[in-house]
């Protein structure tokens, strides 16, 4: 394949990720890097510094974590405890990726200041679908246009209903206590839905292995592991709130997933997880309707908030690059700024003063 079919590969598959961004599940935002223009993504929540819920969230999806992974047990992780991103490579590069957590603001409706990010994350080549979930296949609350083209052959195979082949042909059983249960009417019909070795699943993310995703346009793909993953306090890593790899990447486009890296977090997000009870049904029905994990937020009494919402807390964080030496936008401190500003306002003054005069 040629250098400029490869590149223009990378570039339609890249608008395609900005497109979906409005999507619920994984969003991928803006990109964070085109080698093949040289661009560097935005500084903000839609670039370099997203949110992440829970400070568990890549831990979760990495074996033998000691909690929800284990040689016993391994229910997958959740997806949503994770944000995606991306970037694009024309030529084999020298990359350094650097996460850190930084200050989080208090929250009214949960009652707390989320403690800082201690990030974790992992790199996959390709991307999974914009809009991609864990669950998908549920049709509560979708209308007949999205039901129909969510139920693609890449989906459901040859036929609705029928275990022919498509994503949904081997998406594994989600627990009954799992944010997602309520997808297994419809799962188990398309031959999907058997207990693996691991037992009934939360989630369809791994933060060590390939990932196949799909979303309710249909879409279904894979993003494979690269073998790379790193997490803050891990693996001799010092806890300091920040994790850094580098490395040499081909050409392609890439997922950097990102999410949280304590322990003590995962272990009390997984018992809370635990208590989640569906909506609707004592079994798999089509009278499902989600789970239940308490109160989600009441301002007005935040100490009745439930655990499971305030451990989800949306925790900041940083993202920095470089590619061949090639350094990512650096956000400028809100103090710098405001003495910019003063330094604006003092100049204004000035002229005033200097045109009365004059």
């Amino acid at each position: 394949m040629n250098k400029a079919l490869i590149l223009g590969s990378i570039s339609a598959a890249a608008l395609a990720l900005v497109a979906g961004t409005a999507s619920a599940h994984v969003g991928y935002g803006s990109s964070l890097y085109d080698q093949s223009t040289n661009t560097w993504g935005t500084v903000g929540g839609n670039g370099f510094n997203p949110t992440v819920s829970s400070n568990a969230g890549w831990l979760s999806g990495m074996s033998n974590n000691g909690v929800n992974r284990t040689g016993a047990v391994d229910t997958m992780a959740d997806s949503h405890n994770n944000r995606f991103r991306f970037f694009s490579l024309s030529e084999t590069s020298n990359v350094s990726i650097t996460v850190t957590g930084t200050a989080n603001s208090f929250v009214p409706g949960l009652g707390l200041t989320p403690s800082t990010l201690n990030p974790g994350f992992s790199l996959f080549s390709g991307t999974v679908p914009a809009g991609s979930h864990d669950g998908v296949g549920d049709l509560n609350g979708l209308n007949a246009a999205t039901i129909a083209a969510m139920q693609s052959p890449a989906m459901v195979g040859a036929s609705v209903g029928n275990p022919d082949g498509g994503h949904l042909n081997n998406v594994p059983a989600f627990a009954t206590w799992s944010p997602f249960f309520d997808a297994m009417d419809e799962i188990i019909p398309e031959g999907g839905g058997v207990v693996d070795a691991g037992g009934p699943n939360w989630g369809v993310y791994q933060s060590d292995g390939n990932v196949t995703m799909g979303n309710n346009n249909g879409q279904v793909s894979t993003m494979t592991f690269t073998g790379f993953a790193v997490g803050d306090g891990h693996n001799g890593d010092v806890q300091d709130n920040r994790i850094t790899w580098s490395g040499t990447l081909g050409p392609g486009i890439y997922s950097l997933v990102i999410g949280g890296a304590s322990q003590t977090d995962l272990e009390s997000l997984f018992t809370e997880v635990q208590q989640g009870t569906p909506i609707g049904c004592t079994g798999v029905s089509t009278s499902c309707n989600g789970t239940n994990f308490g109160n989600p937020s009441n301002p007005s009494n935040p100490a009745s908030t439930d655990p499971y919402f305030k451990l989800r807390g949306a925790r900041n964080m940083h993202i920095s690059m470089s590619v061949n030496g090639d350094v990512s936008p650096v956000p400028v401190p809100a103090a710098v700024y405001l003495f910019g500003t003063g330094l604006i306002g003092l100049a204004g003054m000035a002229r005033r003063k200097m045109t009365a005069r004059g």
